[in-house]
């Protein structure tokens, strides 16, 4: 199975898995309130097995993926006999706890995910524990053009202090279009330095300078240049054309630089330092970043690693305040969109959510379920938008006919809910377009 498809079932599953837990939201909560639940599939399509059990049909789908909810007296366009536990006779409030608990549900799933993670922990790279001391600046990034220098040492990103570089590249400040306001010690003294966030992401490494990190190749690419010369998983490169190799990224940047002409790398392989030429080829390394010159060679995503862990409750407010960050920067992407400051050309579609499912399944099961665990809050976000046949476009219905004290026209909801579904499939089918252009 190729790694596509590996993203592809993975990605699948995730999503079934988010929307099964959105729908028993709904469910749990509306049999709370006294509405009688008709159908909860897993799955969508014809039935395959399942049971009844007070009033509610328990089943199985042909295709697994996700599910529904059906609730009783729920569509206005159908024949409703008024009875007391259709979802249409309860009190607005009822139905407005049962509308919010699918999204909620989603909230809580990504809480409880990470909550778990941080107590199992997992590896983290070494220099997450380090003072944010830049050890290197990559020419023509934002963070040199700002003014960082080798030896600055970040003490706080718009007023808020940091004090390891897991800290500086979590910082909340870091959204594309932002500007940043970086206190940085240099020589005993305290300066400020200002610097704004592209549009297009780049790395850590480019907004904040370079932490220090091994350039020790992990795998080495069948007949390109790395491979020809000697170069072997396991080689820590220390030196280019002379220069120390402080970071990785020095490295890569100086290849991509090096317009084909020959590097003369530092190489220790074990306890033994060695000189190696390699001419760099223009190839494509099937990253998304198209061609460019390379030696063919690939480094460990989190590079030099640790162990991280964190006890049950300490756990739990880590995933409180991951899950609070991580709303706050969708939050803001969607605010972004309202604004003109981003476009739907910055949001990922189907193609690169596959993608992003592949590289954290290559990181394994860890990085996975927090990559899930951020799709589910932005299920739950995307799920409040005001849309019609969204969630949000039901809370809005409901807000409307509350604030007219009478329900609105079935004739009236059916272009409601009509309006909605067009504006939303436009929007997929641009999302979809834009992602597939950009991968």
């Amino acid at each position: 199975m190729t790694h596509s498809w590996e993203g592809i079932v993975a990605a699948i599953i995730g999503l079934g898995i988010m929307i099964l837990v959105h729908e028993w939201g709904h469910f749990i909560v509306a049999r709370l309130c006294g509405v009688r639940v008709e159908v909860f599939s897993i799955g969508f399509g014809n039935r395959i097995f399942g049971w009844k059990r007070n009033g509610t049909d328990y089943r199985l789908a042909v295709l697994p993926f996700g599910g529904y909810v059906r609730m009783a007296g729920e569509n206005p366009a159908e024949d409703r006999a008024g009875a007391p536990d259709e979802f249409l006779s309860q009190p607005r409030w009822k139905r407005l706890l049962i509308i919010l608990a699918g999204p909620f549900m989603n909230f809580v799933l990504a809480f409880v995910v990470m909550w778990g993670l941080y107590i199992v922990g997992g590896p983290v790279s070494a220099y997450f524990h380090d003072a944010p001391q830049v050890v290197a600046v990559i020419p023509n990034t934002p963070a040199e053009k700002a003014g960082l220098r080798v030896g600055d040492t970040i003490v706080a990103i718009n007023d808020t202090r940091v004090s390891n570089w897991e800290e500086a590249l979590s910082s909340d400040a870091i959204m594309p279009g932002n500007e940043l306001s970086l206190s940085v010690e240099r020589a005993g003294s305290l300066i400020t330095l200002h610097e704004a966030v592209p549009q297009t992401m780049t790395s850590g490494c480019d907004l904040l300078g370079c932490p220090k990190q091994r350039a020790q190749i992990d795998s080495v690419m069948k007949g390109d240049p790395a491979a020809r010369a000697g170069l072997k998983p396991g080689d820590v490169i220390t030196s280019i054309n002379g220069e120390a190799v402080a970071n990785r990224d020095v490295l890569t940047d100086t290849v991509t630089r090096s317009g084909g002409k020959p590097v003369v790398l530092g190489v220790r392989r074990g306890g033994t330092d060695m000189t190696i030429t390699v001419k760099p080829a223009y190839i494509d390394l099937g990253d998304g970043g198209g061609k460019r010159w390379a030696l063919g060679v690939a480094f460990p995503i989190l590079g030099d690693t640790v162990h991280q862990s964190y006890p049950f409750w300490q756990a739990g407010a880590q995933s409180w305040d991951k899950n609070y960050d991580l709303s706050k920067e969708i939050f803001s992407f969607v605010g972004g969109l309202f604004s003109g400051r981003f476009s739907l050309r910055d949001a990922a579609g189907p193609v690169g959510i596959v993608k992003i499912s592949v590289q954290a399944a290559k990181l394994g099961m860890a990085e996975f379920l927090t990559f899930m665990a951020f799709l589910s809050i932005n299920l739950g976000i995307l799920n409040l938008l005001p849309i019609p046949i969204l969630d949000g476009g039901n809370v809005l219905m409901l807000a409307i006919e509350g604030s007219l004290r009478r329900d609105l026209s079935l004739a009236m909801k059916e272009r409601f809910l009509t309006a909605g579904l067009i504006f939303l499939v436009t929007v997929i089918a641009f999302v979809t377009y834009f992602d597939i252009l950009r991968h």
